[in-house]
């Protein structure tokens, strides 16, 4: 194997991150292989010397027979050498015994970004700097390429982190059912949505601190205070002021307070530790 940070041996251990979760951010090539394996070893070269010449934009995760039989079996691997390109977490492509160098290419070209996905990486780290440029240019992709699912998702993105009250977020969200990895992220874009919603109306934090002086037992100011530390990312301190507010209104913890800390649960992740921990104190509040 080619020493290099772009090509990895991978067990049962390492697999989840190496592989599955890596390959929602760079695509990965898995090539189940065996020492004993003659094709194997024709074929193992012309991989690592392709996905080396490739910098960086493809992943190549190689994968003992021998060593990792219940890895081969998930993949349902009946020969090799057996080669799966995974995306997003998923297998988009495959094939089984040798290529020659002009369809391993071709093989390899499938999985590298578009110019619309160039462009839209381009966007998000604009998005950073200028929020309505990076809107724009989205926009114009959405309008060009309406069945992209990334540039969609993108989109609705963007404008869930405006809050408008005549969102179109929920349109472009439409066509994505609640499943898997997609069905995550759309109902963490609705979250944030909901949360910018919320916070829209609402005074100045400065403002609200001040209410909270005059008023220390003010339910409305903590609810409208943990909100706002929602929108600007810091979950645990809006989670806990978000409980606090229940716990000084019960008639506000059973609408309001209930309703945000459902959208940052979204946000976090419904199975995280932060989301599980105060799932539970928000059902010994209410019940």
């Amino acid at each position: 194997m080619i020493n290099s940070e772009w090509i990895y041996a991978v067990d049962e251990k390492n697999f989840s991150p190496k592989v599955v979760e890596m390959s929602k951010n760079v695509p990965v090539v898995v090539d189940f292989w065996a020492p004993w394996c003659q094709p194997c070893k024709l074929l193992k070269p012309m991989l690592e010397s392709a996905i080396q010449n490739l910098n960086g934009q493809v992943m190549l995760a190689e994968i003992n027979t021998d060593e990792n039989p219940n890895l081969a079996a998930s993949f349902k691997v009946e020969g090799i050498p057996a080669v799966f390109a995974l995306k997003d977490g998923l297998v988009v492509n495959r094939f089984q015994g040798l290529l020659t160098d002009e369809q391993l290419q071709e093989f390899l070209a499938t999985l590298l970004p578009t110019e619309v996905d160039k462009r839209l990486i381009e966007a998000v780290e604009l998005k950073k700097t200028d929020p309505v440029a990076a809107e724009e240019t989205v926009r114009g992709l959405f309008k060009d390429n309406p069945k992209h699912d990334k540039v969609r998702l993108a989109l609705a993105k963007i404008l869930a982190g405006k809050g408008d009250e005549q969102s179109e977020v929920p349109g472009l969200l439409e066509p994505f059912g609640s499943d898997g990895d997609t069905g995550k992220e759309v109902q963490k874009i609705m979250a944030e949505l909901k949360i910018y919603q919320i916070t829209k109306p609402l005074p100045t934090e400065a403002d609200v601190l001040k209410q909270i002086e005059l008023k220390p037992k003010d339910g409305l100011a903590y609810y409208q205070l943990g909100c706002l530390k929602a929108v600007s990312g810091n979950y645990e301190e809006a989670l806990k002021l978000l409980i606090q507010a229940g716990e000084n209104d019960m008639n506000l913890a059973k609408n309001g307070v209930r309703e945000a800390m459902v959208s940052i649960f979204h946000l976090v992740g419904v199975g995280s530790p932060l989301a599980n921990q105060y799932r539970s104190k928000l059902s010994s509040l209410l019940y």
